[in-house]
């Protein structure tokens, strides 16, 4: 149930924020449970070490949106994802913190590329893979997001990343 998140390849990662950062655990057959988000502090540690060495990451945005939960998903989960999750009565939703895991300024941009990077033009006319312009201050960070609403496994990206960051 727990999509790729992140992909190290060669000397760049690419990570897809969204709902696929909230981890999850199988309780039963059919019963599942949040367990944390992603990154982990030794995670996070390892995106901001790259980011000082200059590697490349591609961040793939999703809209953020609060995913739907039962009050029994959520009852066994750690207290700081807890904290995330609003309930009217049996029924609630968690808000993933949109790209939290990042430097305030670098999430900044990220927020601003969702917001302004909508195409004007007819949906055929735009590629699948819409991407931000390089940031001179910090080129081996760039933004994307898919123009359309369809599963695309994060592996898909390496050869995008790899393209970009050549």
């Amino acid at each position: 149930m727990t999509p790729t998140v992140a992909v190290a390849h060669d000397d760049f990662l690419i990570v897809v924020e969204g709902p696929a950062r909230l981890t999850w655990c199988r309780t039963g057959s059919a019963r599942w449970r949040p367990t944390g988000l992603w990154p982990t502090p030794a995670q996070q540690a390892d995106v901001c070490d790259r980011i000082r060495r200059g590697s490349p990451l591609l961040v793939v945005l999703d809209e953020p949106t609060a995913i739907p939960l039962l009050a029994e998903e959520i009852a066994d989960a750690p207290p700081e994802l807890a904290a995330l999750a609003e309930f009217a009565g049996d029924v609630g939703e968690l808000r993933i913190p949109f790209l939290g895991w990042l430097p305030p300024d670098l999430a900044e941009r990220g927020r601003r590329f969702l917001r302004c990077g909508r195409p004007s033009r007819p949906d055929v006319l735009v590629p699948p893979l819409v991407v931000d312009a390089p940031d001179p201050d910090v080129p081996h960070v760039r933004f994307a997001r898919w123009s359309r609403r369809v599963p695309n496994p994060t592996e898909a990206l390496v050869a995008a990343a790899t393209h970009l960051f050549s």
